[in-house]
């Protein structure tokens, strides 16, 4: 299918995700690398299916993974589902990436019809399988994968089904172009912790960038943002994001420079997420702890 012997899908829980990727797989002849046949590919070449914890263990392992698929995907054609597949694959011309996605009271309810759940638990199933798969993403790949500028293609089952699905896939991967150096741009950028150009919200942000960069500590800014609360109609209507995440410590750090009495409105925030996503680490640093940590460094503390 055009110049593409490689797709990738990425998918939220419930989203019809795994149905897309089988249905397009053999409307196109392509082998569909599931969980199973993941795990064979790898261990046929001595490599272990997961990413390992450690930093250097875990980047040779992705350099090892990405070079895999990328000699794969000259020789033969094949549909990967999930595993990080767009981001191990983000430099290889030959690789179709996309996102399946699906609105959050509509996977619920595919929950409640598939597993005969009622709505709270359907609810709190999703949730949990959300963050699994969100946290995973983040430690190991440090991607924000829901992030539509990551794929080719992002697709709402809510109005189509598994078959106009693929339809409307198919014909994105005859359309896209290729860059006029014949090649995709680079979703994730190899320099994307650290040296990535990022506009910070407030000078305090800025300088605990710097901080980490001192001690070489990996982070991401604003990387996610929590749903909070929600319309009737599923909408959401309050949500927070964190200032910085520390994949190597799966760790939210959010910074406050305002007197602790002025915090109230984001303590309530933070009070909300850590009921409702009570795996979450998040820890706050408040005008206080950040005073004391700028006199640590004989930084001049301007930012109140």
């Amino acid at each position: 299918m055009g110049n593409f012997s490689a797709v990738t899908v990425s998918r939220e829980i419930e989203s019809l995700g795994d149905e897309v990727a089988s249905r397009l797989a053999k409307v196109l002849g392509y082998e569909l690398i599931n969980r199973d046949r993941w795990e064979a590919l790898l261990r046929e070449s001595s490599l272990s299916p997961d990413p390992p914890e450690e930093e250097e263990e875990r980047e040779k392992w992705m350099k090892a993974v990405s070079n895999l698929l990328a000699r794969m995907a000259e020789k033969r054609a094949f549909v990967l589902l999930g595993r990080g597949g767009q981001k191990l694959l983000a430099h290889c011309p030959n690789a179709f990436h996309l996102l399946v996605v699906a609105p959050v009271l509509l996977r619920v309810h595919r929950i409640i019809q598939r597993y005969r759940q009622d709505e709270v638990t359907a609810s709190r199933i999703l949730a949990e399988q959300d963050r699994q798969r969100e946290r995973f993403l983040l430690r190991y790949f440090g991607v924000d994968w829901r992030n539509p500028l990551h794929y080719h293609f992002v697709l709402n089952t809510a109005f189509y089904d598994v078959e106009e699905s693929c339809q409307l896939v198919l014909e994105a991967m005859r359309r896209t172009r290729v860059t006029p150096t014949g090649h995709q741009e680079s979703f994730f950028p190899a320099d994307e912790f650290s040296r990535k150009p990022v506009v910070f919200s407030h000078p305090s942000e800025e300088e605990f960038a710097r901080i980490l960069d001192f001690y070489g500590i990996r982070w991401l800014y604003e990387p996610r943002t929590f749903p909070l609360e929600w319309d009737s109609e599923g909408n959401v209507t309050e949500a927070f994001a964190p200032d910085f995440y520390l994949p190597d410590f799966d760790l939210f750090i959010e910074i406050t420079t305002q007197k602790q009495k002025l915090t109230w409105r984001k303590n309530r925030k933070i009070r909300k997420l850590k009921e409702l996503y009570p795996e979450v680490k998040i820890k706050v640093i408040y005008a206080r702890d950040y005073a004391h940590i700028l006199r640590k460094f004989n930084l001049e503390d301007d930012h109140e």
